[in-house]
C-alpha cells in the first residue's frame, strides 16, 4: 500500500479517560501517603511534597538553599556519605524547589527501599547544613546569577515576574546580586525548622507497590517525624503593580526578549479550560498562529509560545520570545495583531478541531506511565483535586465552540490590558 504523505491523516476518535484515584492512607504523625500503583517492573518513585517554596521565606534565596543543601549533610552522614549510599543501591535522588514546595524525589529498585529510606527520614527531620557546604552553595549561585544576568531571556523571566505580580509580592520577588551576600546559614535553619515538619507534607509513591512501601514509610517517617506545630501557613498579598509597559537596555544585545501577559485565574476558575485550548492555538504547540506568522512567515524569531503558569494561590498568562534586536517593535505589533484577530474572528473549526485533537493526544501522554501519573496527581493536589479534575477539563474543552473562545479572546486577550516587557536592542 502506497501512501501519499501529503494528506493529513484523519483524527481518531476520543475515548473517555478513566483513572482510579490512588489508595489515601496515613502515617502514624499523620501524613497521608497516595499510593499509584501501576507499572510491570519493580522500581518506585517516592514523592515527599513539603509546602516550603519561597512564597513562604522571609529572605530570598532561603527555601531554594535549604532544599538543594538537604542532601548535602545530616546527623551521621555527610554529603560524600549520602551519595555513596544512593550510588551504591543504584538510586537517583533529587530535590526541586519551586514558588510552593520543595519535593524530594526518590527512584529505586523495590528491594532497595530499607536502605534508602532511612536517609530520606534523616534529610527532614536532622538536616544540618554544614558552613563549608553552605558557601559552596552560596557561591556557586552567585556565579550562576552573574552569568545569566547577561542573557536578556534570564533578565525578562526575572523581570516578568515581579511585572505580573507586583514588587514586594512574595510571588513577585527577584533576586539581585546583594543577596547573596545577606544570606546565613541561621537563615536556613529557621526555615527548615518553620516550614518542614509533617503537618506540612504529603508523599506520592508511584510504581510496583508492595505492601511493605506503606510499613517502611512509616516506621522511618511515621514514626520519627513528629511536630505539634500548626500546617496553616501565611497566603501572600499582592505586590505593588507598576507600568504596563517597560523595556530594559541591552546596547549590545543582539536579540531583544519579549514577553507579553497578565495575571490569570486559577485551576478551578469556570473558564480555566476554555482559555488554556484558546492558548493553544495562540502559541501552545509547534503548529500554532504565533509560530506560524513570527517564525515561519516573517523569520524574525527560531521560536514563540504563550502559555499559563499556575501556582497554588496566584497565576500568568505570557507570550514569551527572543527576536532580533531590528525587528522587536514589528515583532510587537504582530503578537498584538494575532491577539485581536482572536477577539474579532471566530476560529475555524478545522483548526479547533486539530487543536483539540493536539490536546487529546497531549493528555494520553502526559498520563503514560506511573511516574507521569504522580507527576498529575501532585498538580492536582495542589488545588485540592483529583484525577477526576483531569477528565473534567478534557471533556470541557473537547466540547468548547468557536462563539465560547470569541468570548474567552475579549475577556482576557485585550492587548491594552497586557504587560508588554522588552529586555535588549530596541529600536522603536
Amino acid at each position: 500500500m502506497e501512501i501519499d504523505r501529503k494528506i493529513i491523516p484523519p483524527h481518531g476518535v476520543p475515548i473517555q479517560l478513566a483513572f482510579e484515584e490512588p489508595d489515601k492512607e496515613l502515617l502514624d504523625n499523620g501524613m497521608e501517603i497516595h499510593l499509584i500503583d501501576a507499572g510491570n517492573e519493580d522500581v518506585l518513585r517516592i514523592d515527599v511534597v513539603i509546602s516550603a517554596g519561597s512564597v513562604y521565606q522571609n529572605k530570598k534565596l532561603t527555601a531554594t538553599s535549604v532544599g538543594k543543601l538537604l542532601k548535602e549533610g545530616v546527623n551521621g552522614y555527610s554529603s560524600s556519605k549520602i551519595a555513596e549510599i544512593i550510588d551504591y543501591y543504584g538510586a537517583y535522588l533529587d530535590i526541586s524547589v519551586t514558588k510552593d514546595t520543595s519535593t524530594i524525589t526518590l527512584y529505586s529498585l523495590s528491594k532497595h527501599l530499607e536502605h534508602l529510606i532511612p536517609v530520606i527520614s534523616k534529610m527532614l527531620r536532622e538536616a544540618n547544613f554544614p558552613n563549608e557546604e553552605v558557601q559552596i552553595h552560596i557561591d556557586r549561585k552567585r556565579q550562576e546569577f552573574l552569568v545569566n544576568s547577561e542573557k536578556v531571556r534570564y533578565k525578562a523571566m526575572l523581570e516578568f515576574n515581579k511585572l505580573v505580580f507586583g514588587e514586594g509580592s512574595a510571588y513577585g520577588q527577584i533576586l539581585d546580586i546583594d543577596d547573596f551576600d545577606l544570606i546565613q546559614r541561621s537563615d536556613l535553619l529557621s526555615f527548615y525548622h518553620e516550614n518542614y515538619h509533617p503537618e506540612n507534607a504529603y508523599i506520592v509513591v508511584s510504581g510496583r507497590i508492595s505492601s511493605k512501601v506503606t510499613k517502611l514509610l512509616n516506621k522511618y517517617i511515621g514514626l520519627n517525624w513528629k511536630s505539634n506545630r500548626s500546617a496553616n501557613q501565611y497566603v501572600p498579598e499582592k505586590g505593588i503593580s507598576g507600568d504596563k509597559e517597560k523595556y530594559i537596555e541591552k546596547p549590545d544585545a543582539l536579540q531583544s526578549a519579549i514577553r507579553i501577559g497578565r495575571p490569570i485565574f486559577s485551576k478551578k476558575h469556570v473558564d480555566y479550560n476554555k482559555f488554556l485550548l484558546l492558548n493553544t492555538v495562540l502559541g501552545g504547540y509547534f503548529g500554532s498562529r504565533l509560530m506560524s506568522n513570527l517564525r515561519e512567515d516573517k523569520g524574525f524569531t527560531y521560536g514563540i509560545h504563550s502559555f499559563v503558569t499556575n501556582y497554588k494561590n496566584a497565576g500568568f498568562f505570557s507570550v514569551s520570545t527572543e527576536v532580533k534586536a531590528n525587528v522587536t517593535g514589528e515583532a510587537i505589533d504582530e503578537i498584538k495583531n494575532e491577539l485581536n484577530r482572536l477577539r474579532t474572528e471566530k476560529i475555524g473549526e478545522e483548526e479547533l478541531n486539530r487543536v483539540k485533537n493536539y490536546i487529546y493526544g497531549t493528555f494520553l501522554r502526559t498520563f503514560d506511565g506511573p511516574f507521569a501519573l504522580a507527576e498529575r496527581f501532585k498538580s492536582a493536589k495542589d488545588i485540592d483535586e483529583g484525577f477526576s479534575f483531569y477528565k473534567r477539563s478534557l471533556d470541557d474543552m473537547l466540547q468548547v465552540t468557536p462563539e465560547a473562545l470569541l468570548g474567552i479572546a475579549n475577556s482576557y486577550l485585550v492587548p491594552e490590558e497586557m504587560i508588554t516587557l522588552v529586555v535588549g536592542n530596541y529600536d522603536s
